[in-house]
């Protein structure tokens, strides 16, 4: 059995400033970020991890060194891991789009499996990225326990879609603030979270 802890990044300027950042690169902001993180790595002082893992975006690979630095460990990065491509959305404010595009507001928040920017991907499309790719490190750590870093959005589909949920339902399952970790256990049965 492989356990893996999915994390998402510590706040970045998009959270901080409610902007749709998506694939565009942010920082993580000066000082509520950089507690999160502190936090993160007295949470894995004593918890034994053997990879660490992180989409290819600034966020989750500053986020992941409080991890991987304290353990010596290097970092492997994944564009796979990444968050949803939110297309023409990337880069406007969340208040922007509720009163410029509501309808794709709210099937982004309630319906993902109607959801779908101009240059984006659409939900499923996200899913068949990310879920093969953490499959892998799985099969690759067999017997070993796994950080992966990634973003809210992408983490919320993933771990509604193993929790055995549709796609139609994954605009219930609730969302993971800044450093929420999940974790998911993943044997010859498949992932358990």
């Amino acid at each position: 059995m492989t356990k893996i802890y999915l994390i998402r990044h510590a706040e970045a300027e998009g959270n901080l400033y409610r902007i749709a950042h998506g694939q565009e690169e942010g920082l993580i902001t000066d000082y509520r970020g950089p507690r999160q993180m502190q936090a993160l790595a007295r949470r894995f002082r004593d918890i034994p991890v053997d990879a660490v893992y992180a989409s290819d975006l600034i966020r989750t690979q500053t986020t992941a060194q409080a991890v991987y630095v304290p353990k010596g460990l290097p970092l492997h990065t994944d564009p796979n891991l990444r968050e949803v491509n939110m297309g023409v959305w990337e880069g406007h404010t969340w208040q922007q789009l509720r009163m410029e595009d509501e309808e794709r507001i709210v099937n982004f928040n309630r319906h993902l499996d109607r959801w779908q920017v101009p240059g984006g991907e659409t939900a499923q499309q996200g899913l068949d990225r990310f879920i093969p790719a953490l499959t892998k490190i799985a099969l690759e750590n067999d017997g070993k326990t796994v950080a992966v870093f990634s973003h809210g959005a992408a983490l919320r589909m993933v771990l509604g879609t193993l929790e055995g949920r549709p796609l139609s339902e994954l605009g219930s399952t609730p969302h993971g603030d800044n450093t929420a970790i999940s974790l998911v256990e993943y044997d010859e049965d498949g992932f358990t979270v």
